[in-house]
């Protein structure tokens, strides 16, 4: 397997990155989001990579950040979803937003990448929802969100492990969290009244 490539950037060409090696250029499928953090063409570059062998050729599939990669090796395991799908997920959406998505059971999330259809969208929900921590979830979400979001993160937080611990299911916590409005005035418990209400219309 190779793990990762290091080297330097030779040409980005829509979603397809060459990174020359001791004089090898490698020719790396990576994502949107992968692409736009790359540095200028002639700097250094190292991609986290994944090979894929299909009947007639060795792709190789590349990520500027290891947990990306990850991500991207989870779609694969899912029924429905190739390399093309997942790259287009991992192009519309960020890996917070993919676990955020997955967290809350928002299919709708997935089925916007182009290429993923209703029921494969669906389908990811069922298979990889269980995989994701929901509470580091919202929290990631809520730290990329805004300069205030670590209070705010932490009042969410405790509000889904109250919510888990009196026995509702993470992706109905999430469900119900996500339709809060919260500031940094807002307390803990007038966050866990208000969702326990509307716990109650899911």
């Amino acid at each position: 397997m190779i793990s990762f490539v290091r080297g330097e950037l030779v040409d980005i060409d829509g979603l397809v990155v060459t990174v020359d090696n001791g004089g090898i250029g490698f020719a790396i499928n990576s994502s949107m989001n992968t692409i736009k953090t790359l540095p200028s063409i002639g700097q250094e570059v190292m991609l986290y990579t994944i090979l894929i062998p299909k009947e007639d050729s060795l792709n190789l599939y590349g990520f500027s950040h290891k947990e990306e990669r990850r991500i991207f090796d989870m779609l694969l395991g899912v029924s429905g979803v190739g390399p093309k799908a997942a790259l287009a997920i991992l192009s519309t959406m960020t890996v917070d937003d993919v676990k955020f998505a997955l967290a809350g059971a928002d299919s709708k999330a997935f089925a916007n990448a182009p290429g993923v259809g209703k029921k494969t969208a669906e389908r990811i929900i069922i298979d990889l929802k269980d995989k994701i921590d929901a509470v580091d979830a919202f929290e990631a979400k809520l730290a990329s969100g805004s300069s205030s979001a670590n209070n705010i993160a932490g009042i969410r937080a405790e509000v889904m492990d109250a919510l888990v611990s009196l026995g509702y299911s993470s992706s109905n916590a999430a469900r119900a969290l996500d339709k809060m409005t919260i500031n940094e005035s807002t307390s803990v418990e007038q966050l866990l009244t208000d969702t326990l209400k509307q716990m109650s219309f899911l």
